[in-house]
């Protein structure tokens, strides 16, 4: 079964709200493709499994895929997919900044704006400022969102349904969020407008969803988390504090201890990404407020707050990259032992080059006999040029190699089939040079229209 089959299948599932099913289907799928429609519907399909984290993982990578290759609907779908997974992971002031994300694509804004709706909704303390009066106003107020009266001979703007979509998310994150106490860690947004790029993640099976496929198998398609695997920091600031997200999934927060020191954290134990429990130990970029400090536990991460005790900005979180500390002691005796090695290796290698005869006279002598057997024939001796190597002209000529875009993009449309070459034609004759399209199902029925670079301005001919 072709992998084309195994996503419409998938999407066919997801569709009639067959989540197991269009979960298996499409991450086959997505092993040949990362195509950023069938991304979005499994992550639909993983937030009503209930997998919230993988959810969110997913929609990051379509808000990639999709910016990729061009696709505004799908970015405005993958800011929305991941707004959905921030609040079922009741995350609200990230839910809430997502929506914004996608409402503003709706508007026309650009992918990778300069504006910084993190920081323009954020208070000096860091914690989110809209509120769920706010959204609502907005969303009665807007001129974007106005019902056109029946029988007006405009029509409603592109996309305005997932404008209210979005709009109707806002009220709900901010509703939940009005909830919770005033210092809580989900009032404060982390989520960037560009999210961080993962590659697809491989989900873990269900028994139920093994379908031809043992345990074995999926144990060894999965691949493995190196020992040394650091933990994954995400943070935000503002000029008097600092929250520092550390994602380790299933820390205990009866046994865990949290040591707040004027130039560190120390956290003891975390669950690194290869499931062993150690130490960890934050050393901060600049002297914090142990006392003001404090910090939450989640069952994905352990949220810091970092009071900092001279305002201002930190260009890092930490003074160098963060890692686990062993014991004082197991680290000086892996350093005796590595010198100890060092000082072996170089002895020995003091000694081989004191016994080795010097090869410096053999190896002319070698290379002019490789230069014999290689020179070939050279004729005509007498030619006021000097000899030729006419076998070496001809190999040069077939190492010569068209490296141009334009010869690139000759052997893309000589390679590509019939259709595959109209829709070349079609998208990148509308699109005025600013799109290339090789699906022609995709392109064959509308205009592809021109979306310039960030920075250039399109106009008419």
């Amino acid at each position: 079964m072709s992998h084309i089959t195994q996503a419409n299948q998938g999407l066919a599932a997801a569709e009639a709200q067959n989540w197991d099913e269009a979960i298996t289907k499409l991450s086959k799928a997505l092993q040949s493709s990362t195509n950023p429609a069938w991304l979005l519907a499994r992550s639909k399909a993983l937030v009503n499994v209930k997998r919230y984290e993988e959810a969110l993982d997913d929609a990051n990578l379509a808000f990639h895929k999709s910016y990729e290759r061009n696709k505004r609907d799908l970015m405005i779908d993958a800011h929305y997919r991941r707004a959905v997974a921030y609040f079922r992971l009741g995350q609200y002031a990230n839910a809430d900044c997502c929506a914004i994300y996608a409402m503003r694509l709706v508007k026309g804004h650009a992918a990778l704006e300069k504006e910084d709706v993190r920081a323009a909704n954020s208070d000096h303390d860091g914690f989110w400022k809209p509120t769920a009066a706010d959204a609502m106003a907005e969303a009665r107020e807007d001129p974007f969102n106005q019902t056109k009266p029946e029988g007006a001979m405009s029509a409603q703007p592109a996309h305005v349904g997932d404008w209210r979509r979005a709009s109707t998310l806002r009220i709900q994150a901010l509703a939940a969020m009005k909830k919770l106490p005033a210092d809580d860690e989900a009032r404060q947004a982390t989520a960037p407008l560009v999210p961080e790029r993962k590659e697809l993640a491989a989900l873990k099976a269900d028994d139920k969803d093994m379908e031809g496929t043992t345990k074995n198998d999926v144990a060894a398609q999965k691949p493995a988390i190196p020992s040394d695997a650091p933990l994954r920091l995400q943070d935000f600031q503002t000029n008097t504090a600092m929250s520092v997200s550390i994602f380790s999934k299933g820390v205990d927060k009866e046994k865990l201890q949290v040591k707040f020191l004027p130039e560190s954290v120390h956290l003891n134990p975390l669950v690194y990404p290869n499931g062993d429990e150690k130490e960890f130990l934050l050393e901060t970029f600049a002297e914090i407020e142990p006392s003001s400090s404090g910090y939450t536990v989640t069952p994905s991460k352990v949220e810091l707050r970092l009071v900092k005790k001279l305002p201002g900005k930190w260009s890092r979180v930490t003074k160098e990259s963060p890692g686990t500390k062993e014991a004082t002691e197991k680290d000086e005796e892996s350093q005796a032992l590595k010198d100890a090695r060092r000082r072996a290796m170089d002895e020995a290698d003091a000694k081989t080059k004191d016994e080795k005869p010097t090869a410096a006279t053999t190896q002319p002598e070698a290379s002019k006999v490789k230069a014999t057997t290689d020179s070939g024939p050279a004729y005509p001796s007498s030619s006021r040029t000097g000899p030729k190597n006419w076998d070496k002209i001809g190999a040069d000529e077939d190492e010569e190699e068209e490296t141009g875009p334009n010869d690139f993009f000759k052997k893309l449309f000589k390679g590509a089939t019939p259709d595959q070459q109209r829709a070349m034609t079609k998208s990148f004759v509308e699109s005025n040079g600013t799109s290339l399209s090789t699906d022609w199902s995709d392109v064959g029925s509308r205009t592809v229209e021109t979306i310039a670079p960030e920075g250039v301005e399109a106009k008419k001919w």
